[in-house]
């Protein structure tokens, strides 16, 4: 079972609250800095959830402004940030928007940004890893900064799932359906951002990720799919794959081993309970069961025997 995490500056003193504050977002958020209107009266919580291949985090302060500093390496996650009660106003490039209730943004903790409110606010904060991101909506990071409303259309389809979620998360002992929500997620991610994308070209980089991205899927259960491989059928260098998975907070080998794991979860789960771990194991592109049995369990949280008969991830 999952369970709920809480931060609050309720038991510090007046005067350490916007240190610890600043502590606890940089820990679970990303490398912020929050100033407070009044230091005097500056109040704030929040709460965690941590997920298969995400986490959901709600925080809830009083008026401060938010900035991010570009970092120069890239953090693998995006964040998206939901406005659930109060209005904020974002600085995300050269874009200044307003967003109210139900309105949402992508930031990536890599880059600059600057998100200010001056009424008492609460946002739902989705940690979603880059990777994930361009299996299921490639080229998501791009839009980073674009706010998308919450009244109507796909954006109401995503904001309103994920601030039910949240209810349903935040008062549930029970939370044994919560990985669902990371699978749940995405089709209502690529469906709420699908005219940006559509109204917006592919640059160069998009479409080379994409190309490498499609050629995993087309040999992924190919034993010998490498980086190598994968440079040497699409003329690029190897050098240039790994760049293109850095991008994405991964590595090339990480990002197969996960792909496969997942088929391998499928059919556990789906088309062949009565299969061997072996003949699974080798179908899934993995030629060696131990360490498929390893990263499995690092994966799902249980053994590939478990996983079949029904187990799921153990409590955090």
């Amino acid at each position: 079972m999952h369970r709920v995490e809480t931060f609050s500056t309720a038991g510090y003193a007046r005067a350490d609250r916007i240190a610890y504050w600043n502590d606890v977002a940089a820990s679970t958020i990303g490398p912020l800095v929050i100033e407070a209107l009044d230091h005097d009266s500056f109040d704030a919580s929040m709460k965690r959830v941590c997920l298969r291949n995400c986490e959901i985090l709600a925080p809830t302060s009083n008026p401060a402004s938010i900035r991010t500093e570009p970092t120069g390496t890239e953090s693998g996650i995006l964040n998206l940030q939901i406005q659930h009660r109060g209005r904020s106003s974002t600085h995300f490039s050269d874009r200044v928007s307003t967003l109210e209730a139900g309105d949402f943004m992508l930031f990536d903790p890599s880059c600059a940004s600057l998100l200010e409110f001056s009424e008492a606010t609460q946002a739902i904060v989705v940690r979603l890893p880059v990777a994930e991101a361009e299996r299921h909506v490639p080229g998501l990071r791009e839009l980073a900064g674009i706010p998308i409303r919450g009244n109507g259309g796909g954006g109401a389809l995503l904001s309103g799932f994920v601030r039910m979620a949240w209810s349903q998360l935040e008062g549930e002992e029970d939370l044994g359906w919560a990985d669902s929500f990371c699978e749940v997620i995405w089709p209502l991610v690529e469906m709420a951002y699908s005219g940006v994308r559509s109204a917006r070209p592919a640059t160069p980089r998009e479409r080379r990720r994409r190309e490498v991205l499609a050629h995993i899927d087309a040999h992924l259960l190919e034993a010998n799919l490498t980086a190598h491989r994968i440079a040497g059928d699409l003329g690029i260098s190897a050098r240039s794959v790994q760049i293109i998975f850095a991008g994405m907070g991964t590595t090339p080998s990480a990002y197969i081993h996960s792909k496969r794991l997942d088929h391998a979860a499928h059919q556990l789960a789906q088309r062949r309970r009565n299969a061997p771990i072996t003949e699974v194991a080798f179908d899934s592109g993995f030629n060696d069961l131990s360490t498929f049995c390893r990263l499995f369990r690092r994966k799902f949280g249980v053994a590939p025997r478990d996983y079949r008969a029904g187990a799921r991830r153990p409590a955090a």
